[in-house]
């Protein structure tokens, strides 16, 4: 038998070990590199401030003269956002609140008001919200907060509704012509951008819509305004199996301090944005319109991921439908101000109406 000379076991042995230091320093490398780049792709929204809000909503009416005069007032209870925190809510007026079937359910306060021959005539009626409201800013990077994200229930925030109608043969045209498909391995966040960069280079800002206020009917043209930007938004999403909602209600005015902050200024305008969700960064602010509209907030005017604090929602979503005074189960599409729906004989009352916000920083 020949057995091989012991220095040729050696040098076999040494480029072995070779081999496997090689391949270990690749895969090494590699995980390296791959570490890198999903450092690189991460992103998380960074809170760059916060503040507490003391709202105050003042709202007033007077009955015609005479009396037998009804009227109905419906108002959403507001909800915690990724950015809204309510710490304390009350009305003057009194009455019972209750959870609607939407989806997601809204709790809403409802009160009937009857004027008697004899009453007072005048009417005030006082809301006070108290709340903190956070600016948010989203940036590459993995989060230096531990704060867990919590995701929506199952099936939350993905249906097709009257107003957001994706599952319509118009819309989903819409998302073929426009390449709004989600590509594979598209990340809820990249997707959402893509969208909001479309917006930019296609849409337009009008008010009043040309179209009526539902995703299919804007998205062709997308000349519209906030509401309408937010429910096509909002619908792409959707369709493409992100969870997302429409914020409803109202934007504080700003301006921009010496230092270059942003500050209120108490007034104030009906606003709708909308907030898309990654489960790897939680819920993220979407506003096409305040870029459009060059709001203060950002000197580049880019409102996606970006959240300056002064926004304040009274609801998810949109479609409502009550049993009001002139019609039983009536749709109403969203509600930006407390409202108030008056009996037939009760219409000189809305000829009184006057509202009034005052908005105080509390720290």
């Amino acid at each position: 038998m020949n057995l091989p000379h012991p220095s040729s076991f050696a040098m076999r042995s040494a480029r072995f070990s070779r081999v496997i230091m090689a391949l270990a320093w690749t895969l090494m490398v590699a995980e390296t590199g791959l570490r890198a780049q999903e450092s690189a792709q991460q992103q998380h929204l960074e809170i760059t401030g916060s503040h507490e809000l003391h709202l105050i909503y003042d709202f007033s009416f007077t009955w015609p003269v005479g009396g037998d005069s009804t009227a109905v007032f419906k108002l959403p209870i507001p909800p915690n956002t990724g950015s809204q925190q309510i710490e304390r809510f009350s009305s003057s007026l009194k009455g019972t609140t209750v959870t609607d079937e939407g989806n997601p359910p809204h709790r809403i306060l409802t009160a009937t008001l009857h004027h008697e021959r004899g009453d007072s005539r005048r009417v005030d009626w006082r809301i006070e919200i108290t709340g903190q409201f956070q600016t948010r800013q989203l940036v590459a990077g993995p989060p230096t907060s531990t704060v867990p994200i919590v995701p929506p229930a199952s099936g939350e925030f993905l249906a097709s509704t009257e107003s957001i109608n994706w599952d319509t043969d118009s819309f989903q045209t819409w998302l073929d012509s426009s390449g709004l498909r989600r590509h594979a391995g598209e990340s809820p966040v990249q997707y959402g951008q893509r969208v909001y960069t479309y917006f930019k280079a296609n849409g337009r800002y009008d008010y009043p819509p040309s179209t009526a206020w539902n995703a299919a009917a804007v998205c062709h043209r997308l000349h519209t305004d906030c509401g309408g930007f937010s429910l096509v938004f909002v619908a792409a999403c959707r369709a493409n199996k992100i969870p997302a909602r429409l914020l409803v209600g109202q934007c504080f005015k700003a301006k921009k301090g010496p230092d270059g902050s942003v500050e209120l200024t108490g007034e104030r305008q009906t606003h709708v944005i909308a907030e898309f969700f990654d489960p790897q960064i939680g819920w993220i602010p979407e506003d096409i319109s305040s870029t459009f509209l060059k709001m203060p907030g950002y000197p580049d005017l880019n409102f996606f991921g970006r959240d300056p604090g002064y926004f304040f929602a009274w609801h998810f979503d949109a479609d409502f439908h009550f049993d009001l005074p002139r019609k039983a189960n009536a749709h109403v599409q969203w509600i930006q101000n407390p409202s108030l729906w008056f009996s037939e004989n009760a219409d000189e009352a809305n000829d009184t109406v006057s509202h009034h916000w005052t908005v105080e920083t509390l720290k």
